[in-house]
């Protein structure tokens, strides 16, 4: 039986393109080396587009002031200085699409050479260099570029299926720890509370109905229009419109729609200051899965800590064993997600 050795590991991890500081690994990383060639455990990318995730696109937005080119160009400075799309500010990336153009001699199991796939690990563990920032549009986390990406060994990854929106099938892989981790998690029966509407939440709600018999899953967000269309859609029996950063405020809002403490709170919401309100929502002996990177965990901790709250907090891993394969079954046999993520065409 043979066994991995620590150099091993580290090469299936990526670590042997690690520039700052010595023996990190990539995600924690300051700096990374994104030059050719390909290495012996990794494959190579033709990057087209990045799928930045909801809180760091919403932090280079409000810095640029909605200015695309301003965007585009803090998106470049960021892969230039640190060899991956990892936000400084928030401490998070995103997801990429491309088409694999090499692969290393020790690959295991490798995707073919010219199959078009969306690397699952964060961007902020993945070697990246830009030639060019093609196109950006303030009101959409997806980026076109031109570049090159190393996906190591250990890092998960799912080819781009052809029955699905290439928008959409993106905006799946992106998220879709949070379908299966609230499959997993959910009650038979009982209260599941999702704070967020966006991608995140619409899959977390289509995948708490999908592993309930009976219950109430709610929907609480901010914007009124969201909450609208999660509501209109039956992805939700209840939805509140309520600010998340106002924890008293919100939880008048979800008692004055009857809805009482939750068995598990789901958080997919892109601002921050919203631990407080989860903890609220949340029943004695609950569980909470933090599926946004907003969240600060130490301010949780405390807060729960605070309150007396006997609460299980999870934080939400991104890869699930499933690597995607869940929620794009979901959302193929579920009408009113597609409906809710309507708009792409397929292979655009």
């Amino acid at each position: 039986m043979t066994t991995e050795t620590a150099d091993d590991i580290g090469e299936d991890l990526g670590a042997g393109r690690v520039i700052a500081p010595p023996r990190a690994l990539p995600q924690p990383a300051e700096r990374l080396d994104a030059a050719p060639p390909v290495r012996p455990r990794e494959f190579e990318l033709a990057v087209e587009r990045l799928c930045l995730d909801s809180t760091s696109f919403r932090n280079i937005r409000e810095r640029a002031g909605a200015d695309p080119a301003a965007m585009g160009e803090r998106i470049a400075a960021i892969v230039a200085e640190r060899g991956k799309m990892h936000n400084p500010e928030t401490d998070s990336g995103g997801v990429l699409l491309g088409t694999v153009t090499a692969v290393g001699d020790d690959f295991t199991d490798p995707p073919a050479i010219g199959e078009r796939i969306v690397n699952l690990a964060s961007l902020t563990l993945t070697p990246l260099r830009l030639d060019a920032v093609t196109a950006v549009d303030p009101h959409n986390a997806h980026v076109l570029v031109e570049g090159t990406a190393y996906v190591p060994q250990r890092a998960p990854w799912g080819p781009l299926p052809g029955d699905i929106p290439t928008t959409t099938a993106i905006e799946l892989y992106d998220v879709y720890g949070a379908g299966s981790h609230t499959r997993d998690l959910a009650p038979q029966r009982g209260t599941v509370v999702v704070l967020g509407a966006g991608h995140g939440g619409k899959l977390a709600l289509a995948a708490a109905r999908d592993a309930m018999d009976g219950g109430t899953v709610v929907a609480v967000d901010v914007d009124a229009a969201a909450i609208d269309k999660v509501s209109s859609l039956g992805l939700c029996d209840v939805g509140v419109v309520a600010d998340l950063r106002d924890p008293l405020g919100a939880l008048e809002a979800v008692e004055a729609a009857g809805v009482g403490p939750a068995d598990l709170t789901v958080v997919v919401v892109s601002a921050t200051g919203c631990e407080a309100t989860a903890i609220l929502l949340t029943a004695q002996g609950g569980t909470m899965l933090f599926y946004s990177m907003a969240t600060s965990f130490q301010t949780a901790a405390l807060t729960a800590d605070g309150q007396s709250a006997d609460v299980k907090m999870m934080i939400g891993n991104g890869f699930a064993p499933d690597s995607g394969s869940y929620a794009l079954d979901l959302y193929r046999r579920t009408p009113a997600l597609r409906e809710a993520y309507a708009g792409g065409v397929v292979g655009a």
